[in-house]
């Protein structure tokens, strides 16, 4: 879009103000490809550190079940990746989520679904730097060199790998994902080649046993490991978040997301089946107990070397686990910020690369404190447990809110697909919500606190969206459709009518669909469109 057509777009709609204007900017559009949308989902996932941590977590509950609980993960997992798919191809902004909802059913419902994201992806980067430096370091310490180290010592260890990663953050998204392709490719090679060797070796001790759920404590604990293998391999929704500064986010966002998605499932599968085969399906009680159960398989049937180096693979891992959803987690802030929702205006500053400055600093400083504070209540690894527990609660009621609006957003397209637009997504939501009702009951000592912070977060932020004022949330529709229109909206505006009839009757609406994916219904200053909480209102002037 040229200089030119930008600052017609800020000047036609109702407010003409300079500070609105401002307001409004988009993040730098057009730099980066798809690989780059490939590479930061797959950075979120993060194959080696998850393997490392959510993994390990999930056989703490799977024991020799957790190729099972993978496969019920990765059913699931398909069934959610659908609202993102089908969202993202309409829908392209920073907020990922919080805009699709919004784009669906108003500005409440997109603050509720979007905080709920930022309460996951905050507690992704708490409980990854605390993992590292009070779980990781001394199980690899004594696991490779029998060596420990002073008992506080995880707490600058902690505090050094925030620092490289808010450093790397504030170079810029570009910088961060040229550095995770090249890493990333290298990762998903390593990890495939090592496992398929560890399976190999193992030879008779190969088995099928390893998929009937028996091999479980409990039923509860098979569905809190199927909720944390799920976790693990969620992360193909941080492309989403990077829909302003995609070169074509409508089509290469879901692209990615299906191919990153694919790709980090069938190696997670891969990788459970091989490490528990490896460890020995039997003896799996004590695989989390270890700290460090991946490398130590690798290092038994693969030599010291291997071992070594998958150290500094899941070091590298986990600190790009941890700047991916420190990225999206600080452009959704933007995004409400922005729109004058929740978040003061300074949250919305950015930088000469246009990278949100403001945000990223308080993500990165608030997450070190949460993570310190976890960590010394705790311990460095019930306090990881609890907090990567919290992420996975929270990750999937903001899923849940995604799901149950799609056929809302898709109705009001007039291209409804029953089954891919409401079975799939209630259906998904079925399934996890019973993994969530399992991580309440029977209750987890460790996890205990997880449903309460999550639902006392999810109430705050009901009643935080519906205390809003009205001329808040219609301020904040007019630069979220200001925001769409820059990027080239493509869904569907209602026009000529102040009422939506769900019974599709004939006072139903008239619609219209924007034809070109880089067309402009506005770009004359001919109307403008609002949604006011779940009902879409237009006023047109010809």
């Amino acid at each position: 879009m040229g200089l030119e057509r930008y600052i017609k777009l800020l000047t036609t709609y109702e407010s003409g103000d300079k500070a609105e204007a401002e307001n409004v900017r988009t993040l730098r559009r057009g730099r980066l490809g798809f690989w780059h949308l490939f590479f930061q989902s797959v950075s979120m996932i993060s194959p080696a550190g998850a393997m490392a941590a959510t993994m390990t977590s999930a056989a703490n509950y799977a024991w020799g079940a957790l190729p099972f609980s993978y496969i019920l993960a990765i059913i699931a997992g398909t069934l959610l990746m659908n609202t993102t798919v089908w969202y993202s191809m309409k829908v392209a902004s920073s907020g990922g989520y919080y805009a699709y909802v919004f784009a669906a059913v108003g500005p409440r419902w997109g603050v509720i679904c979007g905080m709920m994201f930022i309460l996951a992806y905050f507690n992704v980067v708490t409980n990854a730097i605390l993992f590292v430096g009070g779980v990781f370091f001394p199980g690899f310490i004594s696991t490779m060199t029998g060596a420990t180290y002073a008992e506080k010592a995880w707490i600058g260890i902690m505090f050094a790998f925030i620092l490289l990663i808010y450093i790397l953050a504030f170079l810029g998204i570009r910088a961060s994902l040229d550095y995770s392709l090249v890493i990333g490719t290298f990762e998903l090679v390593f990890m495939f080649a090592c496992t398929l060797a560890v399976i190999i070796k193992v030879g008779s001790k190969n088995t099928g046993e390893v998929f009937h759920p028996s091999l479980a404590p409990t039923r509860a604990d098979i569905a809190i490991a199927a909720l944390l293998s799920l976790f693990s391999i969620s992360g193909y929704s941080a492309a989403t978040f990077l829909g302003e500064e995609a070169k074509n986010p409508r089509r290469q966002i879901p692209i990615a997301v299906i191919l990153a998605y694919s790709t980090v499932a069938l190696l997670f599968f891969f990788m459970s089946y091989g490490l528990t085969v490896g460890w020995g399906y039997k003896n799996m009680s004590q695989f989390a107990a270890s700290l460090v159960p991946g490398v130590i398989v690798y290092k038994r049937y693969l030599t010291n070397v291997v071992g070594w180096f998958m150290v500094i693979l899941i070091l590298n891992a986990m600190f790009l686990g941890a700047l991916a959803p420190l990225n999206s987690c600080a452009r959704m802030i933007f995004a409400f910020a922005r729109e004058g929702l929740v978040f003061p205006k300074v949250f919305a500053v950015v930088d000469k690369k246009q990278n949100p400055v403001v945000s990223t600093a308080v993500v990165a400083f608030l997450a070190t404190i949460v993570a310190l504070i976890a960590g010394l209540a705790m311990g460095p690894f019930n306090g990881f447990i609890m907090l990567v527990t919290t992420a996975s609660l929270a990750l999937y009621v903001g899923h849940i809110i995604a799901n149950l609006t799609l056929g809302i957003f898709y109705y009001r397209q007039k291209q409804l697909n029953w089954f891919f637009h409401v079975v799939v997504p209630v259906v998904a939501s079925i399934l996890v919500g019973f993994s969530i009702f399992f991580t309440m009951y029977p209750y987890d000592p460790v996890t205990l606190a997880c449903p309460i912070w999550t639902g006392v977060w999810l109430i705050l932020s009901i009643v935080g969206g519906y205390l809003t004022p009205r001329h808040r949330l219609d301020a904040a529709q007019r630069r979220f459709e200001r925001v769409q229109d820059l990027m080239g909206a493509t869904y569907i505006k209602v026009e000529g009518a102040a009422q939506f009839d769900m019974s599709g009757s004939k006072n139903e609406p008239e619609l219209s669909v924007e034809a070109d994916d880089s067309g402009h219904r506005n770009s004359q200053g001919n109307s403008s469109a609002k949604y006011v909480d779940d009902e879409l209102i237009t006023a047109t002037a010809k």
